[in-house]
């Protein structure tokens, strides 16, 4: 069977296995919205744990299973990160003593090879659609309808909703964009590789001490997924490609603005800290998107 045929039923499992990072099971734009919405007594000390998590089940996963859906020719990066983020998560969480994340390591990897299997040949193109920019307003007019109401819990998690959406509707454009030549992206993950590598080592620590608070998602302890998300912000701006580049650049600016609001609070770094993972996000995210707009550069078509 050619990949045409392959690609609406490719498409649409990019779309669930988006949907299964970004809202059930595995409460990726949930956990993001938590520390947005001015959280409950309840869940106010994990608040940048489940930011944390949010960040890496969002931005790194759904994100680029998105991206998938919308334009299959740019599957390559897409499918890579997902790959580099899931290899991350297992590595760590053997490092924490917890094996259980190689189960996590397993789905993702298996995902995104039957996704590459089934569109393996296709070099069609896609763009963004109408229909594409009409579902990136809708959260955001939900979550202004939201606020209006005095609900803003759920607001949070539309607002949430719609920047993944808009996000992935962005990188959709770019394709198979050339792997990059310039040293910055190794220079740039250089410059954090030491902080954020410290960071990861603390963060093992806590969950092999079992540091509070506890918070458990699908059976995982969040404590390995904060150290993964270092590692793997790192590792996907040593990459270079647009599509890491970006992601990765947007989660450390979150992750900093997050870090900042809440200084004092489990597994934040504090506020100077927090302003210098949010200057590194500022510094990789123009540089992924200069990358795209270089003339020079085919966005948006795919080269394999």
């Amino acid at each position: 069977m050619n990949a045409s045929r392959l690609a609406l039923p490719a498409r649409a499992l990019a779309l669930c296995f988006a949907i299964g990072a970004a809202v059930y099971p595995g409460f990726g734009t949930v956990d993001l919205a938590v520390p947005i919405a001015a959280p409950s007594p309840e869940f106010v000390q994990a608040s940048m744990l489940e930011g944390g998590w949010g960040l890496v089940l969002s931005l790194l996963v759904a994100v680029p299973f998105l991206v998938v859906f919308l334009n299959p020719a740019a599957r390559a990066a897409a499918l890579g990160e997902v790959v580099v983020v899931g290899t991350v998560i297992g590595l760590v969480g053997v490092l924490a003593g917890q094996p259980a994340f190689l189960a996590v390591t397993a789905i993702l990897g298996l995902c995104a090879g039957v996704l590459a299997a089934m569109l393996r040949g296709w070099t069609t193109a896609g763009g963004p659609r109408t229909w594409h920019l009409v579902l990136a307003v809708a959260p955001f007019a939900g979550a202004a309808a939201a606020t209006v109401l005095g609900e803003a819990a759920l607001a949070a998690w539309l607002g949430v909703v719609g920047a993944v959406w808009a996000l992935a509707v962005v990188l959709s454009r770019w394709g198979a964009v050339p792997a990059p030549r310039s040293r910055l992206p190794l220079a740039l993950a250089a410059a954090a590789a030491l902080p954020w590598i410290l960071y990861a080592a603390d963060m093992i620590r806590a969950a092999e001490e079992g540091r509070e608070p506890m918070e458990i998602t699908m059976g995982l302890d969040h404590w390995p997924i904060q150290a993964a998300l270092g590692i793997a912000l790192v590792a996907l701006t040593a990459w270079g490609h647009p599509i890491p580049a970006v992601t990765s650049g947007i989660a450390s600016m979150s992750f900093g603005a997050i870090a900042m609001g809440y200084p004092d609070h489990a597994a934040s770094p504090g506020t100077s800290w927090g302003v210098a993972a949010l200057i590194w996000g500022l510094t990789v995210l123009p540089w992924g998107l200069l990358r795209c707009g270089a003339p020079s550069l085919a966005c948006g078509r795919d080269a394999t």
